[in-house]
């Protein structure tokens, strides 16, 4: 009987030497593998339909959102224009002449400032039933009123305004400016700094391309005489005299030669700008700004003029110094290449004119003295004569 149990048990694990290696192997004695956790891919869950769906959805809603914001601020806009929620108050002077129509009409109270939306103030006057009942004179309007308000203002024969007179002289720089308005007109000099520096023209196309500088419309304030009035604001004065740069300096036929210059508009202005400053003698403007271009192009580019040294100065010098070619800014021409920052003035008609069209020359240098321009091609020639010119002499490279 023992021998016959030895020789099962041999039958279960001795006879095959691997049934004990297959029976710890077998799949009920092992452990469940743990099911591995499918890794996140974008791509797939992108592209599943619904995930697509939703995200067309999202998509759709989105835009009616945007659309919706967008409508909500035009609306606000108009709404403010029209009742005149929150706006500005300032008074603004605008001239109508006998026989505008309402869209003139319109264009001029938005060029003025009274208005945003011109379309807009036609329709509703139209509406109200006031196409062509206004007046034609000058009005003091404040830019603080509703649509209603500046209709029933339009309406009535515009009480006599005091007429003030102001004279800007040729060469009268941003500051200058500001002065006389403050001095003459009585306007505020806060009012006066935001309406130089800080109010949108919008309007004025080249008022938008300027660049940032200390004073951002010097040279597009032209010299010359204005009609004003008592309580103008600053903003309507400015507006009268970028109107001015507007017809006389971009002119159709100017318009064309800037668009071939290879200089944009500020430049060119800036160009101008030095020739007035450092030519005394109009007859010699194209000649000058053939000296200035030709500098530009030389292979070290210094124009060494005095003018924008002394537009940098508080206190302004007719007589300079080598300390003066070390004057920190980037008006100084001595100091650094190229054109000064902006312009130094706005100029006269005649000098801008010559910026556009050049007079073809050699020369490189010249000597303003006594109201007498002299020019030189060469560097010993122009070193000559400086040598006999007066101590307040302008031009290229005359500090000794």
């Amino acid at each position: 009987m023992a021998d016959n149990k030895n020789t099962q048990k041999r039958s279960v694990t001795g006879s095959y030497p691997g049934a004990a290696a297959r029976i710890k192997q077998s799949p009920k004695n092992q452990e469940p593998k743990k099911p591995q956790k499918e890794e996140f891919d974008l791509k797939k869950w992108l592209a599943k339909p619904k995930t697509q769906a939703f995200l067309k959805q999202l998509r759709f809603y989105g835009i009616i959102v945007m659309v919706s914001l967008i409508l909500t601020a035009m609306i606000v806009n108009v709404a403010n224009d029209v009742f005149c929620f929150i706006k500005p108050d300032e008074v603004i002077v605008v001239s109508i002449a006998e026989g505008d129509s309402l869209s003139t009409v319109s264009k001029a109270l938005k060029k003025a400032g009274v208005i945003e939306h011109p379309l807009i103030f036609s329709l509703y006057c139209k509406l109200k039933k006031a196409d062509g009942k206004f007046k034609f004179g000058s009005y003091s309007l404040n830019s603080a009123l509703a649509y209603d308000q500046i209709i029933s203002k339009l309406k009535k024969t515009p009480a006599a305004a005091s007429e003030l007179k102001l004279t800007v002289p040729v060469g009268a720089t941003q500051d200058d400016i500001a002065q006389l308005l403050m001095s003459e007109v009585k306007i505020p000099a806060v009012d006066i700094e935001d309406a130089l520096n800080k109010y949108e023209y919008k309007d004025f196309e080249f008022v938008k391309d300027l660049p940032e500088r200390r004073c951002r419309l010097e040279g597009y304030l032209p010299a010359g005489e204005y009609d004003l009035y008592e309580g103008e604001s600053a903003v309507s004065v400015i507006t009268k005299m970028l109107t001015r740069f507007e017809e006389t300096y971009l002119t159709e036929q100017n318009r064309a030669l800037i668009s071939k210059s290879e200089y944009s508009l500020d430049k060119l202005i800036n160009i101008a700008s030095l020739i007035q400053m450092e030519c005394p003698d109009s007859t010699a403007y194209k000649t000058c700004a053939s000296v200035i271009y030709n500098r530009l192009k030389s292979e070290d580019g210094f124009l060494k003029l005095t003018s924008p040294i002394n537009y940098v100065l508080a206190a302004k010098k007719t007589e300079f110094n080598q300390n003066d070619k070390k004057t920190e800014s980037d008006y100084n021409t001595y100091l650094y290449s190229g054109l000064p920052r902006g312009p130094i003035c706005t100029p006269s008609v005649d000098a801008f004119l010559s910026a556009l069209s050049p007079e073809g020359s050699d020369y490189l240098y010249f000597i303003s003295d006594a109201g007498k321009v002299s020019f030189f091609a060469s560097e010993q020639d122009h070193r000559t004569a400086l040598e006999k010119a007066s101590k307040t002499a302008q031009g290229t490279d005359t500090i000794r």
